[in-house]
């Protein structure tokens, strides 16, 4: 059987199973959000990789707006390790995987700028949301190593 902890160059030990190659990127990280306002009649699914960045979205557009909780999305986390949002976008696309018409919805890729990402569509596109995000944050680790390696190579 193949030791995965074998001597690297510098003497410590170097792993290659899966989690120790995703370890490399457990400083990557997305933060998620759901927001419906009832009132306005829309659903915001905000991505971020650091949860500081909420607060540099503009405040006075979603104050009205109530934030789902895990329970109410049916996850157990809002946040996918080892991913960072650009990695997603670039993965799923700018409208995350959902089945939401591209003239019903309003992108906002401030990731480069403020560090944020924002889906805004119909309140009735709030169950594909949720489903966008369960399937997110649910990502098996050999999905999330097979997006890193896709995007790097992509980018390079």
């Amino acid at each position: 059987m193949k030791n995965p902890h074998k001597k690297g160059k510098d003497g410590t030990k170097e792993d290659d199973s899966l989690f120790g190659l995703l370890s490399m990127y457990k400083a990557y990280n997305t933060y998620i959000r759901l927001l419906v306002s009832e009132e306005e009649e829309k659903a915001v699914l905000q991505l971020t990789n650091n949860p500081g960045n909420w607060a540099k979205i503009p405040d006075e557009k979603y104050e009205t707006y109530d934030e789902k909780k895990r329970i109410d999305i049916g996850v157990q986390k809002l946040f996918i390790k080892y991913l960072i949002p650009d990695f997603l976008v670039q993965n799923l696309g700018p409208l995350l995987g959902t089945k939401i018409p591209a003239q019903k919805a309003n992108v906002t890729n401030n990731l480069d700028g403020d560090g944020y990402f924002i889906l805004e569509a119909p309140i009735q596109y709030l169950e594909n949301m949720k489903q966008a995000v369960k399937r997110m944050v649910s990502l098996t680790p050999q999905k999330k190593y097979e997006i890193i390696e896709k995007c790097l190579a992509e980018n390079t």
